[in-house]
């Protein structure tokens, strides 16, 4: 079932405010808007980073929101992510997705600016792979000039830095150099974040140039809590966590006999965590954004349509002392094999996320299902709901 409670703080009014150096978009001045009281009312199952950005929108718009989320807070995940779902230099993805992923990179950025951990990636391509590091260079300059574009049709879209210091490339002797060097905690220069990677990573075992991208890492704490106190503005946002949805039913439609009728209506049965008895509200649209569960509420409201659900997983480390933050790093493979891509997430406090594309870190035999003629929602293997149900091993799971 999707479950989800309602937050007890009370709306306060937030802004994001501008300075010259770093513009970003608000959230919408609805204090000074002469927006009318909300007539129409929404219903938004599932309050992860897709649904608590489409409450933010609509209320934005005075609609009035309703949004459940069956966990004790919105958008719950790993600590940290990479904003760019990966990299944009995996060598599987076309060059297209990899520009429509760099806008849509832009836009969450400049929705919560607040949320980026500004640390750089380094990529780096090991000597037993049959690719070169030049290879990569066509599509970094594709990106570049794609960023570029972007700016000059609005100056907000500068988030990433600098469009010519998009990425850079460190040569074998660049990097002996460095390693002399003493390591900085906190890097406030490219070089400084290069210094740990050249005393850490095995030269010897990597072709050169290795290659630094602005691609940055997302801090899924301060995600929540900016989309928290974004919702808070609103009198019209109705944020109900740790609260499970029971039942969503049609009680207004055109023409009900027909396969292809239009509800006009909807009735939402949710029950709070420390509620004994459960409540209904009726709206006039509804929001499915309930990632991996979205087939759930397919079925209860008789939509017919095929998903797939693939589970992945990834493994959190602790290194001692590694003398200060480091960099995202990425090093190159083939997909799906025991030399697949391996990619290590900084955490605070010494603590690394280890995500590989192998059978023996995060791809599964099983991992992927879809949607049987029975039930729109794809069945995953119990363990593996277990795991993302208890957040061990750092489990994950996306939908489509």
């Amino acid at each position: 079932m999707t479950t989800m409670t309602q937050s007890s703080n009370k709306n306060h009014a937030h802004s994001v405010k501008q300075d010259d150096s770093s513009k970003v978009l608000s959230y919408g001045d609805h204090q000074n808007s002469p927006i009318k009281r909300p007539t129409k009312r929404v219903g938004i199952l599932g309050g992860g980073t897709a649904g608590s950005t489409i409450a933010i929108r609509l209320a934005t718009l005075g609609l009035e929101t309703y949004l459940f989320e069956k966990k004790k807070s919105l958008i719950d995940g790993p600590p940290m992510c990479h904003l760019h779902a990966g990299g944009n230099l995996y060598r599987e993805i076309p060059d297209e997705d990899c520009v429509a992923l760099l806008k849509q990179c832009i836009d969450i950025l400049r929705l919560y600016p607040y949320t980026i951990d500004v640390r750089p990636t380094v990529f780096a391509v090991p000597t037993r792979d049959e690719g070169l590091p030049e290879d990569l260079l066509p599509r970094l300059d594709i990106l570049t000039e794609a960023y570029q574009e972007l700016i000059e049709q609005d100056v907000n879209n500068k988030v990433l830095g600098e469009p010519e210091d998009y990425y850079q490339l460190y040569s074998h002797e660049q990097l002996l150099e460095l390693s002399e060097r003493e390591q900085v905690e906190v890097p406030s220069t490219v070089d400084e974040w290069m210094i740990p990677v050249a005393k850490y990573l095995d030269l010897n075992k990597v072709k050169f140039p290795l290659i630094v991208v602005q691609e940055y890492g997302w801090n899924i704490f301060r995600l929540a809590a900016s989309a928290q106190l974004a919702l808070e503005e609103y009198d019209h946002a109705h944020v109900f966590t740790d609260t499970t949805v029971q039942k969503v039913v049609p009680v207004d439609c055109e023409n009900c006999t027909n396969a292809d009728h239009h509800v006009t209506k909807w009735r939402i049965d949710y029950q709070q965590a420390n509620d004994s008895q459960a409540d209904s509200i009726e709206v006039d649209y509804l929001v499915n954004a309930c990632g991996f569960r979205t087939g759930v509420i397919d079925d209860m409201v008789g939509v017919e349509v095929t998903r797939m659900v693939e589970f992945k997983s990834s493994y959190v480390t602790h290194w001692g002392d590694a003398g200060g933050q480091i960099p995202e790093i990425i090093v190159y493979g083939q997909r799906g094999t025991p030399e697949g891509m391996a990619q290590l997430t900084p955490y605070p406090g010494g603590y690394f996320q280890i995500h590989g594309m192998s059978k023996a870190i995060t791809l599964f035999d099983d991992g992927l299902v879809a949607s049987s003629s029975d039930s729109a929602q794809p069945k995953l293997p119990q363990q593996y709901v277990h795991y993302i149900e208890g957040w061990l091993g750092q489990s994950a799971a996306t939908s489509a």
